[in-house]
């Protein structure tokens, strides 16, 4: 089924994806902030990794991204932070876009609008990976993802979690969240703990390259007919998550609807996604922790 979705796009939307890629990288993954602020403040990316193909004839129209700068096998065994929040009942995990910068990323300011919405019971994380254009950096996030909530469930019991992520983030965390031969780039292969998945109360994905325009998860503006630049994932990859995910794409987002522009990329922090994505998270967490 969706080999012939992903065959309705054309070479048309797939020439216009890459276009995007090659000409908005920075803009279009870096950043969920207006998309003008983006495009003037996005450096070039990395040349330490090939380019995108330009040639759509010769490519699969599902994964015409695959050569996205920052994929790649990555294989880390660094330590992580296991240490609990202290007096706080819920930790928000960020996982950001490519170029954010830790702490200051777009999705900062929806986990303190989450964290005001539940009273500040919540300790807000960002995930120390690279967010890079290097290639690796998908599947590094990836491996300390699941190292960290692993951790941290076995360390914290009854501390909560609610995960978010954008772009490149949003990419890790569906990632982690599914079995390891689900997964897009070969990483270390480990999986979540049952206990680190039951302590996951509410997650949050937007501009997920790897969208799913037919999942029962998804919500915004965006075509059904049309998945992620990457592809979709598979209909069970993350049916663990059912109630506790959505996955926000916005029309002609190029990372979440193969053929589209970038500028529509960074709009979910202006559009009134985040007061939607602030308004679920609350109610999940809540409910978790007894109102």
């Amino acid at each position: 089924m969706r080999g012939r979705r992903a065959a309705r796009i054309g070479r048309t939307a797939t020439a216009a994806a890459l276009s995007c890629m090659l000409t908005l990288a920075g803009a279009g993954c870096g950043s969920s902030d207006d998309a003008s602020r983006a495009a003037s403040a996005a450096p070039a990316p990395t040349t330490s990794a090939s380019a995108p193909t330009t040639d759509p004839a010769g490519s699969d129209a599902g994964h015409v991204g695959s050569d996205m700068l920052f994929n790649g096998p990555d294989h880390w065994d660094g330590a992580v932070d296991a240490s609990c929040p202290a007096g706080k009942d819920v930790r928000i995990v960020i996982v950001r876009g490519t170029l954010e910068k830790a702490g200051d990323g777009s999705l900062n300011e929806l986990a303190r609008m989450i964290d005001e919405g539940v009273g500040g019971r919540a300790a807000i994380d960002d995930l120390d990976y690279p967010a890079s254009w290097k290639a690796g950096s998908e599947a590094r996030g990836v491996n300390m993802l699941v190292k960290t909530l692993n951790a941290q469930a076995d360390a914290c019991p009854g501390v909560k979690t609610a995960l978010l992520g954008y772009s490149q983030g949003a990419m890790v965390v569906g990632d982690a969240l599914s079995a390891p031969g689900a997964r897009f780039n070969e990483d270390d292969g480990q999986r979540l703990s049952e206990r680190a998945l039951a302590d996951i109360v509410a997650v949050e994905l937007f501009g997920d390259p790897r969208f799913d325009g037919s999942a029962d998860y998804g919500a915004g503006s965006y075509d059904v007919a049309v998945d992620g630049i990457l592809g979709a994932r598979g209909d069970d990859d993350l049916r663990a998550l059912q109630g506790r995910l959505v996955s926000y794409c916005n029309a002609d987002d190029f990372a979440c609807q193969l053929g589209g522009r970038g500028d529509a990329h960074g709009l979910y922090r202006s559009n009134g996604t985040f007061d939607e994505a602030s308004r679920y998270a609350v109610t999940r967490i809540r409910t978790a922790l007894g109102g």
